[in-house]
């Protein structure tokens, strides 16, 4: 009895090995095809290019994680010092034993974190950077990465919301130049059917904690008011900003909601946005911007700007409004 005993405890121990050993080794394989998929893919194409230094599955888990990542899609360079990915165990499995491409059609929800992610488009010298991204996922991920590599429409609809710390937006050609940000939200949805998810889809994004630097040239033109308030002209304080936006009526037109609160008042827009490319040359449309809320700081130096150019900008006391026109890199008031 004591030797069976034995030989069922070596039996259980070595079985034990076996399934460690299994994984371990399904979880080299499965990094092994996610590199050949990814060199399949990318050698479809000369516009886009993948590199990362190494990848690494985890045994007993449905975690991925690259390092050094950098993915070129023609001029949008987007970098990451590392990408970890979190699916279900059974997803692993999924990858594991029916292939990339299997596993991918049958992934619908996903966790990414990005450590130091990093967007630069060449073209226009656009950048945008973060401590950290944390992206959470939801639809068929082949479906969503075919999309988006091809241009071609959503078979299924695809959601994504993301969270993020120490953002960073410089937009050296435009206005708005450079903004800060300690904490960011996303959320964002596209329809099956649909074809780009930045202009077919729905968008909504939150900022808190933000400081503003204007371009050289708004800096110069509005620099007694922006001192009269007691700012310094390249660091520009706002406590939080909304924006909404989802397809226009017209092709290639988006409705725009904003919102932006500082200490001195809240500033609202409302209006559409005719796109063009570059980007940042898109007509804006009906653009009405709304300033309320005025702080005591804020009414007095509206009173002070009445009574030094005999005017009333807000002669009803609800506020003031403003039509701007213009482009997205150059908006100016209307007359």
């Amino acid at each position: 009895m004591k030797l069976k005993k034995k030989y069922y405890f070596i039996g259980i121990f070595a079985l034990l090995c076996l399934i460690i050993a299994y994984h371990f080794y399904a979880a080299y394989q499965a990094e092994q095809q996610i590199d050949t998929a990814i060199q399949e893919q990318t050698s479809k194409t000369n516009n886009v290019s993948v590199q990362y230094s190494s990848i690494d599955v985890a045994p007993f888990s449905g975690n991925v994680s690259m390092s050094d990542l950098t993915l070129i899609l023609g001029d949008h360079i987007e970098r990451a010092q590392q990408l970890q990915f979190k699916a279900s165990y059974l997803d692993f499995l999924n990858i594991y034993i029916g292939g990339i491409q299997y596993g991918l059609d049958h992934l619908n929800r996903v966790q990414i974190t990005l450590t130091r992610p990093s967007y630069v488009n060449q073209s226009g010298r656009e950048e945008i950077k973060a401590d950290t991204l944390h992206i959470s996922y939801q639809g068929n991920a082949l479906n969503g990465l075919r999309s988006a590599i091809n241009g071609t429409p959503f078979a299924s609809s695809q959601e994504i919301d993301a969270q993020s710390s120490g953002l960073i937006l410089q937009f050296p050609n435009t206005t708005f130049f450079k903004l800060t940000a300690k904490k960011f939200n996303y959320s964002g949805t596209i329809l099956s059917g649909k074809q780009n998810y930045w202009t077919d889809g729905s968008h909504q994004f939150a900022m808190d904690s933000l400081t503003w630097t204007p371009s050289e040239s708004f800096q110069n033109t509005y620099s007694f008011f922006i001192k009269g308030f007691g700012y310094d002209t390249d660091a520009i304080p706002f406590k939080s900003a909304h924006l909404n936006y989802e397809p226009g009526s017209q092709p290639l037109n988006i409705h725009v909601e904003s919102a932006i609160k500082s200490e001195l008042a809240l500033i609202s827009g409302s209006g559409s946005i005719q796109l063009k490319r570059p980007y940042r040359q898109s007509h804006l449309q009906d653009m009405t911007i709304s300033i309320t809320e005025f702080s005591k700081k804020f009414s007095q130096v509206i009173n002070n700007i009445d009574k030094m150019l005999s005017i009333s900008l807000n002669p009803d006391k609800q506020g003031i409004t403003l039509k701007l026109t213009g482009t997205i890199s150059n908006p100016r008031l209307a007359k």
